[in-house]
């Protein structure tokens, strides 16, 4: 029987350079990665973020193989786009699209399992000036995600010891089967939120309110040079685009 693994694509505890980085600096450089990523239009150009992908892993101190455990979904997706790419235009182009976009998948899942869910939030919201009640709504729905998982997961168990698996049967036994875990697992979720709403309630929390925050962002020599080879790489990116 499928289970939900709650610890895919989570945070990894670590102490290494990634993970001291200010939550600004991994978003502002995903964003400038992916940016680096399109204006590539030949494959020697891919040497670039290739490059970035491979030094930011070797500070994350993640092994390589977890990072790709944590992308097996998006890598069967992409594979999906690749094949069907491949109906319009050559394996070579097809492949060209396929690599950007795993590079930038791969530099997604960096950031995520190296900043905590209220360090990218709070990099978020200081980064791109979200309003408190966004990054608030935003908060919770990442909170929630495991959470929820493991409700799912219990709620499946508990179903399938009942004879309700909807990992067996035909289509139509599926769905059906579906429907006695999903039932609880809405219930479960609308307990929760009533809970959380009624704690906030009690402590009385306003999103009007101008909060405080005991330890504030702040920029290092890291996060500086970090983002300096980062915009170095675009500027080089830009460069080879007028050249090549």
């Amino acid at each position: 029987m499928y289970l939900y693994d709650v610890n895919k694509g989570r945070y990894e505890d670590r102490e290494s350079f990634v993970h001291g980085l200010d939550p600004r600096a991994k978003l502002y450089t995903v964003l400038i990665f992916a940016l680096i990523c399109i204006l590539s239009k030949k494959y020697i150009m891919l040497l670039i973020p290739a490059a970035l992908l491979i030094v930011s892993i070797a500070l994350s101190g993640i092994s390589v193989f977890r990072f790709i455990r944590s992308m097996r979904m998006a890598i069967i997706l992409l594979l999906a786009g690749f094949l069907i790419n491949l109906i319009f235009m050559s394996f070579s182009g097809a492949l060209f699209i396929f690599l950007r976009f795993l590079m930038t998948a791969f530099m997604c899942v960096i950031m995520i399992k190296t900043t905590t869910a209220r360090e990218l939030l709070k990099g978020i919201k200081h980064g791109f000036h979200v309003k408190e009640d966004t990054a608030m709504t935003m908060t919770v729905a990442l909170m929630f995600l495991p959470i929820l998982g493991s409700d799912m997961n219990e709620i499946r168990v508990a179903q399938a010891s009942r004879g309700a698996d909807i990992t067996m049967g035909n289509i139509f036994k599926r769905l059906k089967n579906s429907i006695s875990i999903m039932i609880p697992l809405f219930r479960k979720t609308l307990d929760k939120a009533e809970k959380l709403a009624n704690a906030m309630d009690i402590r009385c929390y306003d999103s009007s309110e101008p909060r405080t925050e005991v330890d504030p962002l702040r920029y290092d020599g890291n996060d500086s040079m970090y983002l300096f080879f980062v915009i170095a790489a675009l500027v080089l990116t830009i460069v080879l685009n007028i050249l090549l």
